[in-house]
């Protein structure tokens, strides 16, 4: 199928650029062979340039303080499985710099940073790029990430509380608090600096449009500034929420657009349902555009489909349950499905997550795109 089969500029389509792919088998049977392509910048500029090519409309870029473990939240001694990440902030750099991808989406932890730092690293990437940056912050559930910055201990979410929203809300209540509390300084700080204060004229600045936060009294994050960056274009806000109230809730009071995953349990209609019913509750909500966010296993046929994800799971040695739906299928099948929800649902887009790169990205470059 076509891209312009859906209508461009109605239904937003995003690429989650993931190492050797979402599945943790992806190295075994991806065709990548050299361990060190996937820690180059030419490998993310090429993938940056293919999907900008193909009417992509954004990629996302994930963070982590910690190794990734095939069980959330455990370290393991495994050798066959794609450990480490470049550092997000950088590989966006690269991006927005050698590509034409119209935006890129960044991962940023707030559990363990400082609001200040992301602050200023995000408004040097919207300088780079200005409009094409938005800011995923990150809450982190794994107590490993604490161990490994030496910061404070946070409550740990352990593998099954994913799947059960009272256990999310009850568990990160006060992580997902902070994390709005965060937010709202970030944006603060990209205020204290406006690009328009700088001058080609005969005044370098104007300093009374450059001042310190208004927020300096909060006890959680104090950030006075200025910002040490001038600030070209303030960055948009995304949030991946999982089915509880405590995402929810974050994402509806501080983000420009949400991810919901999807699952049989809860399907896209339940989850909306629940999103705008949140939407409605939060004081000084904005109307914040849906996405779904799902996992995909694609095929030149269903079975074969159906095949490689057997295969992927074989070489796992177990069966891969992410944190989404998976769909599993042909590109031709994912096209009219995407289109099912636009239509009924009215979902401002989709971010896919590719199983193993390049096979399951170059299906949905080649055949779900163009």
């Amino acid at each position: 199928m076509k891209r312009d089969s859906m209508s461009p500029g109605s239904f937003r389509l995003g690429l989650a650029l993931e190492g050797t792919g979402w599945h943790p088998a992806s190295w075994l049977l991806s065709s990548v062979t050299d361990a060190e392509e996937v820690f180059t910048g030419g490998y993310w500029t090429n993938w940056g340039r293919a999907a900008a090519s193909a009417g992509i409309d954004f990629v996302t870029l994930e963070d982590g303080l910690s190794l990734q473990t095939d069980r959330f939240g455990t370290a393991d001694q495994a050798h066959d499985r794609v450990r480490g990440r470049l550092d997000p902030v950088v590989t966006a750099a690269v991006l927005l710099a050698t590509t034409d991808i119209s935006e890129v989406v960044v991962s940023r932890n707030v559990t363990h940073t400082n609001p200040f730092h992301v602050a200023a690293q995000l408004a040097s990437l919207a300088a780079i790029g200005p409009g094409r940056v938005v800011w995923r912050p990150q809450v982190s559930a794994d107590a490993r990430d604490a161990t490994v910055v030496g910061g404070p201990a946070t409550p740990q979410l352990q593998a099954e509380d994913v799947y059960v929203p009272t256990r999310i809300a009850r568990r990160l209540r006060d992580l997902f608090r902070d994390a709005e509390d965060y937010v709202r300084t970030v944006r603060e700080l990209w205020r204290t600096f406006p690009a328009e204060s700088l001058s080609s004229g005969d005044t370098f600045l104007h300093r009374d449009m450059v001042a310190p936060s208004r927020l300096t009294g909060r006890e959680r994050y104090p950030a006075a500034g200025p910002l040490t960056v001038p600030v070209a274009s303030t960055p948009k806000v995304a949030v991946l929420a999982h089915h509880a109230l405590e995402p929810y809730r974050l994402a509806a009071a501080v983000a420009d657009r949400v991810f919901v995953t999807p699952s049989d349990e809860h399907p896209i209609p339940v989850l909306l349902a629940a999103f705008r019913e949140i939407e409605k509750l939060t004081p000084d909500a904005t109307g914040t555009e849906v996405y779904a966010d799902v996992a995909v296993v694609l095929g030149d046929t269903d079975e074969h489909a159906e095949s490689r994800l057997a295969r992927l799971n074989d070489a796992a040695g177990f069966v891969w349950v992410p944190d989404t739906h998976v769909f599993v299928g042909t590109a031709d099948r994912l096209t009219h499905e995407l289109a099912r929800w636009r239509e009924q649902f009215g979902l401002t887009g989709v971010r896919l997550r590719p199983a193993v790169l390049p096979d399951d990205a170059d299906r949905i470059i080649q055949k779900l795109v163009w």
